[in-house]
């Protein structure tokens, strides 16, 4: 992997670091205060309300990142303490100030000037640490930043800090952390491995995040936290700079409160890179990148969407929920068609994909993590065998010992290998006849998009996991299958985006999906932004209440 040199952002940083803690438990008695001259509510708030305060003279940057870090400190570091970020950059504060000196000097520059982006700590930053979520790795610093973190401080965002996530990608656990808590009950799931991300956008710790989603990892977190989550075509965004868990799947992709702020974020961090050979093959698919032009009303008319029965049934209220936001798309002109995949593929490729499909699919897990281990400098364990040692010696006796399912996964990465045939199997016979499978569906059925529930159950509670932070798996006999390893499972990795659809009778989140054809992401962005406008479902938790600075409106 190559490695590019520093941008301009990270030349804003200063000479003498505070550190996270210091940083959060400041308060800027300006940014306490009313912003003034124009109605501004920092909770919820979208790209273009912050940009039309920051235009109209009445909010800077300085004042904007202060709010975020005062709510991160009462909520995050000394409220019910939920876990979701592993580290405040601890130049954040500078660099809004560079960006307003920016901003009076030339105008308002990039899409995203002044815009909070909190990154997955398996992200590579120059100006943190990367961790993975892994207390091995608590310090680790890589030589650059990813190609998408690249893509967003020259867009003008704010990297405000990388988010906590389950450790190695998977859970939402970690030895850093601990458990995540969900925002709306601070004794229920966040969903992994890209908890941080969720909770953080659903928490208004932030006003976008990215996830990674290998099997399910940004949109289950998005539904389990009731925001917008988007899993693109896998390459449409650069994995450069990104710690592996499984480059056959994996990939970036942005999380928001609403389709609009998804999309903005998918237009940055979206692109060719020569770093990621298979991105330069994925965009010669596309005729244009610009995604916000599918943000139309009026999309789903015509649309033809197929109903996916299958993963219905799980939960009566999620059912009813679905069935809501289906007479909304029928009303909205989409025409709904009941479709079924064959038992066999749902048996194979879905119910049991984790023995079929992800078991023989990490064993390049080892090979890519140690590539990318070697990046990281010579002050870190290089070897899978290495990190068993130190996970069984010493952090098993820690307050915060590592789950069974991490080192499970390693020690099933010593033992494997990609000459394997099975591996060769999965490669060359299972995931294209999984990819033909799925594309058949839609071809018979004229779809120009599947639609269904995203999980077939809500939050689940927290005290269910055992002593080791493992997540206690609901019996698969009873319920239905379900359909996060759909788009990820296949030669081609499909689109999907999830998007509120509201909330149980305990308030708990839940979203409905579209899942379309590889390089459909402006499709599902069209239907997703269309139905999200006719219901306006997204709420925040009433647990965490605005703040003191947080409702601004005064006027001059």
């Amino acid at each position: 992997m190559n490695r590019r040199v520093l941008r301009r952002a990270v030349s804003l940083l200063p000479a003498v670091i505070l550190t996270p803690a210091v940083l959060v438990l400041f308060q800027d008695p300006v940014a306490s205060q009313d912003v003034g001259g124009t109605d501004f509510r920092r909770e919820e708030a979208t790209i273009a309300d912050i940009h039309a305060a920051l235009d109209a003279g009445t909010l800077s940057c300085r004042q904007l990142v202060q709010l975020y870090l005062n709510r991160i400190r009462t909520y995050e570091d000394a409220g019910p303490r939920l876990n979701a970020i592993t580290t405040v950059n601890p130049g954040a504060v500078s660099i809004a100030e560079a960006l307003d000196d920016e901003r009076e000097a030339r105008g308002r520059q990039g899409p995203l000037h002044c815009i909070p982006v909190l990154l997955k700590d398996n992200i590579d930053t120059v100006d943190m640490p990367t961790s993975n979520g892994s207390v091995i790795l608590k310090t680790a610093r890589p030589p650059d930043d990813a190609y998408i973190v690249n893509a967003l401080r020259e867009a003008g965002a704010i990297v405000l800090g990388k988010a906590a996530m389950g450790e190695f990608a998977a859970g939402s656990s970690n030895t850093i952390d601990g458990q995540a808590r969900n925002p709306y009950d601070f004794t229920r799931d966040t969903g992994g491995s890209s908890s941080g991300s969720a909770v953080s956008v659903a928490a208004n710790f932030t006003v976008l995040a990215i996830g990674t989603d290998t099997s399910t990892s940004v949109r289950g977190p998005a539904s389990l936290n009731g925001i917008v989550g988007l899993r693109p075509t896998t390459g449409l965004v650069s994995r450069d700079g990104i710690a592996p868990k499984n480059l056959t799947f994996d990939t970036a992709g942005p999380m928001a409160r609403t389709v609009t702020d998804a999309t903005i974020l998918l237009n940055v961090i979206a692109g060719a890179d020569p770093n990621d050979r298979l991105s330069l093959d994925v965009h010669t698919r596309y005729e244009r990148t610009d995604f916000t032009e599918f943000l139309r009303e009026g999309s789903l008319k015509g649309a033809r969407l197929g109903v996916a029965r299958d993963f219905f049934g799980g939960d009566p209220e999620i059912d009813r929920l679905a069935e809501a936001a289906l007479g909304t798309m029928r009303e909205l002109g989409a025409e709904l068609v009941d479709v079924r995949f064959d038992p066999e593929f749902l048996e194979f490729y879905v119910r049991g994909g984790g023995a079929n499909i992800r078991r023989p699919a990490n064993y390049r897990f080892r090979r890519d993590w140690e590539a990318y281990l070697a990046t990281l400098g010579p002050n870190v364990p290089k070897t899978v065998e290495e990190f068993i040692e130190i996970y069984e010696s010493t952090v098993a006796s820690s307050p915060l010992p590592v789950a069974a399912g991490v080192l499970d996964l390693l020690k099933r990465a010593a033992t494997s290998s990609t000459d394997d045939p099975v591996y060769r199997n999965l490669i060359d016979s299972v995931l294209p006849e999984a990819t033909k499978i799925k594309l058949a569906m839609f071809d018979r059925n004229r779809l120009d998009a599947l639609v269904f529930p995203y999980r077939a159950s809500f939050a689940s509670p927290i005290r269910g996991a055992d002593a080791r932070g493992n997540e206690p798996r609901p019996a698969q006999s009873d319920r239905p299958p379900d359909p996060a390893t759909l788009a990820g499972y296949g030669s081609v990795g499909f689109p999907g985006i999830v998007v509120p659809m509201g909330f149980g009778s305990e308030g708990l989140p839940m979203t409905i999906s579209f899942m379309g054809r590889p390089y459909t992401e402006g499709k599902l962005i069209g239907f997703a932004y269309d139905y999200e406008q006719a219901t306006r479902l997204r709420r925040p938790p009433p647990l965490l209440p605005p703040l003191a600075g947080d409702l601004t409106t005064t006027s001059n």
